[in-house]
């Protein structure tokens, strides 16, 4: 444990600019000109690129606020920036240590007494390596019919010094991203303000085909209850199953009271995680699966995965009773701590995928109060873990398990390996620049594990163990900055990115592309999946790319829509959220014409069913 409780730290020890919005009043007037000032405080010895950027290579800053909300934006100013050479290619202009950005328009809005918006930052800071950071800089903005005193700025004598040397910036309005794609003329001419349109999530109007359920909570809790059982046999639970299995085998021959107690202790962890998740749904809004669009989130969660099939192979056994890999063979009432955690990872695990039952009950769930979401979560983790007490309570069930023997350690590398693999597997969703600082993590932290293991071997005293943990955090501390500060990570190549999203006839999602179907009368199939989803890619693989369906979508005329959720994606997001939706896999088929009541399907699909959804489909011409 005492690796891990240093993870999150290690993760967020990249170095990063802190970005501070102050507008230049305290309340303001309709028709007032309003200024926020961008606050910049950049690392040391680190330098941002600033745009225009000069003769060599690298990222221009950019900065995007969003027009129409009440302010219309007029210009922007910063502070000047300074010649800098790079070891690699020509000068270019760069910040350092700080720099002051100021966006300027006017008040539009007569009504309201507050604007709140969101400024975006996306640039680049270089030291040996470089970060791309992105921040969302949340500011608001308050009315008053009163008459205002003088700016702030004028009151504060080095703001104002600051004010009177900066250089103008550009404008460039364009539209949606979604429908410009990657329109950023700045990175040529030098604009580094963009104004973007207000973002209003489309007013959907589809009623969907469903089989309905008039689900009710009693329904509910029972549906949710089959669901967590049938979780159990999803891909991504599997390698902790084979793990779960192991402890059932050593503990054959034991009492069977204390093998029902554990048990239970594994069912009680399973209930740990299921109540955060409840929490994220009622308060944070965070849909099944969601925690996995936070890079940070998903990059620990590979990590930790790491470390734990590095139990399966015995580099560590001492981490006990914590160590959810650990098979020590202590006595049967020794571990309860290990089954506890067994249980939360188990249900960490089991969130990239979904089933049967899930997804419609979900949708329901996540429309109710927070008490009755908070019990339909615990209906999922009770059936999760009711597998394992009735397999544990029954005598006869656990002797088809076999007896101890040479036999466990080969599976308990298999299951190794398992975990191996699914940690691979979840690092297609993560943004690339940081898959290189990842992969560079989980080696730092098998290091780690070898150095523990060697100088602090099972059985040790107390104070050899903080010894040693204390040189382990030591040594994960330095090699994090390493990694972090020292490993170049790879240039986001997004042009190549969206080319590689347009999979054999789908292409990406957006608004536009939807309507204007609708417009021609076109049929649309969408897939709602994320890159971390493994029974996204069993659809995929299975279904979606099966020459069956591939024929039929081109004998259809269908416009094959990919929306992707690994990262967040809000029109795609309220759309599925509007068809009755609240995790992935999902696949709607609108009709061209028929297509306000498009033909829904939740979790996994069968190819029989799809395909003859798309055969009942009329024969459209092409346009």
């Amino acid at each position: 444990m005492i690796l891990l409780a240093g993870l999150y730290a290690v993760i967020s020890a990249q170095p990063d600019i802190s970005i501070t919005a102050i507008p230049d009043k305290k309340t303001y007037n309709p028709a007032d000109t309003v200024t926020i000032a961008l606050q910049v405080a950049i690392p040391d010895r680190f330098h941002l690129y600033s745009n225009p950027l000069g003769s060599g290579i690298g990222k221009p800053l950019m900065i995007r606020v969003t027009q129409g909300r009440g302010v219309e934006w007029l210009f922007g100013r910063k502070t000047p920036a300074a010649e800098f050479t790079p070891p690699i290619g020509g000068w270019v202009w760069a910040h350092k240590h700080e720099a002051t950005f100021y966006v300027t328009g006017i008040i539009t809005s007569k009504t309201e007494k507050t604007i709140t918006d969101t400024i975006i930052f996306d640039g680049l800071i270089c030291d040996n390596s470089c970060i791309p950071v992105v921040k969302k800089i949340p500011f608001s903005v308050s009315i008053s019919t009163k008459t205002n005193k003088a700016s702030s700025f004028a009151t504060d004598q080095m703001l104002q010094k600051i004010f009177a040397i900066t250089e103008e910036m550009n404008i460039v309005k364009t539209g949606p991203p979604d429908e410009t794609g990657a329109k950023t003329g700045g990175h040529v001419s030098g604009i580094n303000l963009q104004m973007l349109p207000e973002e209003k999530t489309p007013a959907w109007d589809y009623e969907p085909r469903e089989k309905k359920y008039e689900l009710n909570l009693l329904l509910a809790v029972l549906l949710a209850f089959l669901a967590g059982i049938i979780l159990n046999v999803m891909p991504c639970v599997l390698p902790v199953l084979g793990v779960k299995i192991l402890s059932f085998s050593q503990g054959a021959g034991s009492d069977r009271k204390i093998v029902l107690l554990r048990s239970l202790v594994f069912a009680a962890g399973v209930f740990s995680i299921f109540m955060v998740l409840a929490s994220f749904a009622a308060f944070a809004e965070l849909s099944w699966g969601q925690q996995f669009q936070n890079p940070k989130v998903l990059a620990g969660i590979v990590c930790i995965i790491f470390v734990f099939a590095l139990g399966m192979f015995d580099v560590f056994m001492i981490v006990v009773p914590s160590s959810i890999a650990s098979l020590e063979k202590a006595g049967a009432n020794k571990g309860y701590t290990d089954d506890f955690i067994k249980g939360m990872f188990t249900t960490i695990l089991a969130t990239p995928c979904s089933g049967p039952f899930l997804g419609a009950t979900l949708a329901w769930t996540l429309l109710q109060p927070p008490a009755i979401i908070y019990i339909v979560f615990a209906a999922i983790g009770a059936g999760m873990a009711f597998p394992y007490i009735v397999f544990s309570s029954s005598q006869k069930l656990l002797k088809l398990i076999p007896r101890p023997g040479p036999w466990m350690e080969d599976f308990k590398r298999f299951m190794g390996f398992l975990l191996m693999g699914f940690a691979v597997y979840l690092m297609i969703g993560l943004p690339k620049e940081i898959i290189l600082q990842t992969t560079g993590l989980c080696v730092l932290l098998a290091f780690s594990v070898t150095v523990y293991t060697r100088f602090c071997p099972f059985g040790s005293p107390f104070k050899r163990k903080l010894i040693a943990g204390s040189a382990v955090l030591i040594i994960i501390g330095l090699g994090s900055h390493g990694i972090f500060n020292l490993m170049q990570p790879l240039i986001v190549d997004e042009k190549r990115i969206a080319e590689n999203r347009e999979e054999s006839g789908w292409t990406e999602f957006s608004v536009k592309k939807l309507t204007d179907a609708h417009a021609e009368g076109r049929h649309v199939m969408i897939d709602f999946t994320a890159n971390w989803c493994m029974n996204c890619q069993f659809n995929k693989m299975t279904v979606y790319q099966s020459k069956e369906v591939k024929s039929l979508i081109a004998k259809k005329n269908i416009l094959a829509l990919k929306a992707d959720l690994t990262k967040e994606n809000r029109a795609a997001e309220s759309l599925m959220h509007h068809l009755g939706s609240r995790s992935v896999p999902f696949c709607a088929i609108f009709p061209g014409d028929d297509p306000y009541h498009p033909v829904i399907m939740r979790d996994i699909v069968s190819k029989r069913a799809v395909q003859k959804a798309l055969k009942e489909l009329t024969d459209t011409r092409e346009p």
